[in-house]
């Protein structure tokens, strides 16, 4: 009897076979005697996320007298409870080889009837592990039906947080994992433990610890409770702090705060005390700096691990040709010959500093943007944008289709079961927002658009497909060219057409490249535009069949360009684009917000604000405006599957994980002030910032032998700044310019509200006036132009604006007065070269002329066009001196 009896129990292992342990197990009817009307009693479901009781079952309480929230441990899912002593039995293979398969099953079997064993078996689960190698077991619950490359999806499913969770790995990865630690090991010298328990994320999936955060408690906002919480969440300008970045230029000054800074300052104390003097043999200062590059490299390579491989095998090559574009001597066979590490082959210094924070969801304000560097901020950037939306779809799609599997699975041995079984742990499927389109990204300019799209495009590689490309370039593309149109025509072009072409040529070539490439004849700069994007991953052309014909596949990625904003992944429009479309009117300031339709920009993780400096010359209140639309909660819920949103979205939350990255030329009041009130991210943020020295300053450029003089004007708040300066201009300067009679003074007027009170001013003082706006139409502004240059009308009032789309050369000025200090630093040292000693063919001889002369007006909030001119030293001394006035000459 003994020997039946116990080889009975030896069938009650389990089935054989995958399918047959998967489906037994989410069932749970083989290894204890479980009574078939109590198994169907605990899956009575009330709502979506709660298991109760049955009424049959309500009273039943375990002999231990164990409850967890107002029910027994006894009434816990049996499925979840199996899973808990899965877990538990692979723990104890780590710490004692010699347990048996009765043993296993003994716990099993305890498992859903003994409260005390289920506290048992979470304590053994919370020890370390031994570093042994987890033999297979007999049961596995592995995600490797997802198929493609795990290095491709590039994500963790495990929570940090989560012991638990993190022992539901599948062997077969344990395997990859343990045989790969010496190797990461000697790519990494810092590990967590280094860190005391502050993770520095060097081995964790950025985008899994961002987006697996809880939702921030929900206070009294009176409560101090919240002030306390709010300082350990959400980053404050007081906990920000200047770090060194030995690889960029010395002026550069980079700022971190929030979690982003905790991380830093963790890798930085780690780094130094495990640096030894006999590393670098240069003294103090040249061992500190390759401590803080390696700190910076670690700090690179930690979410760059985790990239995607689609993404990784192209990156190299083209970001080695962004670095020779921008002049950069360091190509790669150079990095590779050198001894610098791997991170530091594949990515240049400036992109070092930028890509931790940008790939660790960190709000992100860059105003050092030069035409030299423009290719690697838009390389990482392009990257990462890729990286969250792939990364994301990936996850939305295995997600599904476990959810079908458990909910067939469950319909096939019980089709009365309600399908919201397979959420026994529901949180674990919130991985939506409310909406589809999740990276919103805004340009100035048609052709800017262009051209991102096509850096994207790059770094998808070959075995990506796109739909409506061509399409896409000839609406956002270059314009066809006037030789090519005639080519096309079959005619040549006569000699007339050619000089004028010629003409043109050197027209434009004079304005700058600068200009050139935002509205130059071969690019498309058109500012009202909008278009939606969504990518499929694992797809790839198919051969020998339609074109771009796709099927599924673990390669390349599937992008569709012109589609629906509602089924999109990613827009990208101008700030009035996407105004229009969200307001449904053709610029309509009065149109009333209620009526508008912004529900498909309540899910957005990250927002991209390129070129902000030329946005700022548009119209800046609309890219305000567009930032206000962000995650807001929707009006139209009808298609919203609530059980995939995440939970910090359903709190109103969603500004607080949403990304914010601003790129500049340049720093000014209305893009810090933008910054301040919508970069709200936790995690911190970096701020990079240019100090201008004096050798840098826009006014060394000036080659023109003239005394500039700069006048500051007392005011008393930023909103009179204005009203001062027009104050100060009609007492001080009109008056001499009327009774002198002053001829060819050049009045340069940054807003175009300033220009309007100066161009009334001087009509009722009935002056000899011409103006050059940007609103105005050619034809006037080539005729008040001529009469300048003429002498026939004594002052020109010439906005900034004007300047910065037009880029007029004004020929016949011999006096300038900045009415207020441009943006762009170069349009000083432009404006005052423009200035002529020599006189005209249409002015006699015998004219008697004053010297040449410049005076510049500025308050003492024109700090950040001021430093640009004169450089950062000088700027304090003319902000915060005594003395009102001041002269620069060569």
């Amino acid at each position: 009897m003994g020997a039946k009896s116990k080889s009975k129990s030896k069938t009650k292992k389990g089935p054989k076979g995958k399918k047959a342990r998967a489906k037994a197990k989410l069932e749970q009817v083989w290894g204890e005697h479980v009574d078939e009307n109590e198994r169907k009693a605990s899956r009575t479901r009330v709502g979506k996320s709660r298991l109760l009781p049955s009424s049959n079952t309500k009273s039943a309480v375990n002999n231990s007298g164990l409850q967890v929230h107002g029910r027994t441990i006894a009434e816990q899912p049996l499925a979840r409870n199996h899973q808990v002593a899965k877990k538990v039995r692979r723990r104890d293979r780590l710490t004692d080889d010699s347990s048996s398969d009765d043993t296993e099953s003994d716990d099993d079997n305890d498992v859903g009837r003994n409260g005390n064993s289920v506290l048992r078996l979470l304590k053994r689960i919370r020890r370390p592990d031994d570093g042994v190698n987890t033999p297979r077991g007999m049961d596995t619950d592995s995600d490797q039906d997802d198929a493609s490359n795990s290095s491709t999806e590039g994500e963790n499913e495990s929570r940090m947080d989560s012991s638990i969770d993190d022992s539901d790995d599948d062997d077969t990865s344990d395997a990859k994992s343990n045989s790969s630690s010496e190797e990461i090991e000697r790519k990494s010298p810092i590990t967590a433990v280094d860190v005391k328990g502050i993770s520095v994320l060097t081995d964790q999936d950025p985008f899994e610890a961002h987006f697996s955060k809880p939702p921030l408690p929900q206070l009294d906002p009176s409560s101090e409770k919240l002030k306390s919480t709010q300082l350990q969440i959400v980053p404050l300008t007081e906990n920000s702090r200047k770090v060194d970045t030995p690889m960029l230029n010395s002026a550069v000054d980079v700022q971190l705060s929030g979690p982003l800074l905790e991380a830093w300052n963790c890798l930085e104390n780690a780094m130094s005390n495990r640096t030894s003097n006999a590393e670098v043999s240069n003294g103090k200062i040249s061992r500190k700096k390759n401590c803080l590059r390696k700190i910076w490299e670690e700090f690179t390579r930690g979410p760059y691990r985790h990239a995607r491989e689609v993404l990784t095998r192209n990156w190299s090559g083209v970001n080695e040709m962004a670095l020779k574009r921008g002049g950069k001597v360091d190509s790669a066979n150079e990095r590779n010959a050198s001894n610098e590490s791997d991170v530091s082959k594949v990515f240049s210094s400036l992109q070092l500093v930028l890509y931790p924070a940008i790939a660790r969801y960190a709000d992100v304000l860059v105003t050092t943007e030069t035409r030299q560097n423009r290719d690697e901020i838009n390389n990482i950037l392009a990257m990462h944008v890729l990286e969250h939306v792939l990364t994301s779809k990936t996850r939305v799609q295995r997600h599904t289709r476990r959810i079908k599997e458990l909910s067939s699975s469950l319909d096939a041995e019980n089709p009365v079961t309600d399908n919201d079984d397979v959420a026994e742990d529901e949180d674990k499927w919130r991985d939506q927002g409310y909406t589809s389109p999740k990276v919103l990204i805004l340009f100035p300019t048609r052709g800017t658009c262009w051209k991102f799209v096509h850096l994207m495009m790059k770094l998808l590689g070959e075995s990506a497909t796109s739909e409506n490309e061509e399409r896409f370039d000839a609406e956002y593309g270059p314009p066809p060219s006037d030789e090519e149109s005639s080519d096309k025509d079959g005619n040549e072009a006569d000699d007339k057409e050619e000089v004028k072409r010629a003409r043109r040529k050197m027209v434009l070539k004079q304005k700058g490249q600068e200009w050139n490439e935002l509205f130059g004849d071969d690019t498309n700069d058109d500012d009202d535009f909008k278009i939606g994007m969504s990518l499929t991953p694992n797809v790839v052309k198919v051969k020998g069949k339609k074109k771009n014909a796709t099927v599924a596949s673990s390669g390349g990625v599937g992008m569709k360009l012109f589609s629906e904003f509602y089924k999109s992944d990613i827009i990208l429009a101008s700030p009035i684009g996407l105004k229009m479309a969200t307001t449904n009117s053709e610029g309509d300031e009065d149109e009333d917000e209620d009526s508008s339709d912004v529900d498909f920009l309540t899910s957005i993780d990250v927002c991209i604000v390129a070129r902000s400096d030329v946005l700022s010359m548009q119209n800046w209140d609309h890219v305000n405006s567009v930032l206000k639309c962000l995650n807001q909660q929707p009006k139209n819920i009808s298609n919203i599957d609530f059980s995939r949103v995440r939970n910090y979205f359903l709190e109103g939350q969603g500004e607080n994980w949403r990304q914010l990255i601003m790129i500049s030329k340049f720093s000014d009041p209305y893009i810090l002030s933008t910054f301040r009130r919508y970069a709200k991210n936790i995690e911190g943020h970096l701020k990079m910032r240019m100090k201008i020295t004096a050798d840098h300053a826009s006014i060394t450029n000036v080659t023109v032998r003239v005394k500039q003089v700069f006048q500051r004007v007392g005011c008393e708040s930023v909103t009179e700044a204005g009203s001062s300066r027009l104050r100060y201009f009609s007492e001080h300067i009109l008056p001499k310019l009327l009774r002198l009679k002053q001829k060819h003074t050049l009045i340069f007027i940054p807003s175009y509200f300033d220009f309007v009170a100066v161009r009334n001013l001087l009509l009722k003082q009935e002056a000899s006036i011409v103006s050059v706006t940007e609103y105005a139409r050619i034809s006037e502004v080539s005729r008040g132009r001529a009469r300048f240059h003429q002498g026939r009308k004594n002052i020109m009032l010439y906005t900034g604006r004007g300047h910065f789309f037009l880029r007029h050369k004004i020929k016949g000025a011999r006096h300038v007065i900045f009415f207020g200090l441009p943006e762009y630093a170069e349009f000083y040292s432009d404006i005052v070269n423009m200035l002529n000693d020599g006189l005209s063919e249409w002015e006699e001889e015998g004219l008697t002329r004053m010297p040449l002369s410049s005076l510049s007006l500025y308050t003492k909030y024109d700090a950040h066009p001021l430093e640009r001119i004169v450089g950062t030293e000088n700027t304090e001394k003319m902000i915060k001196g005594e003395n009102s006035s001041f002269l620069f000459s060569l």
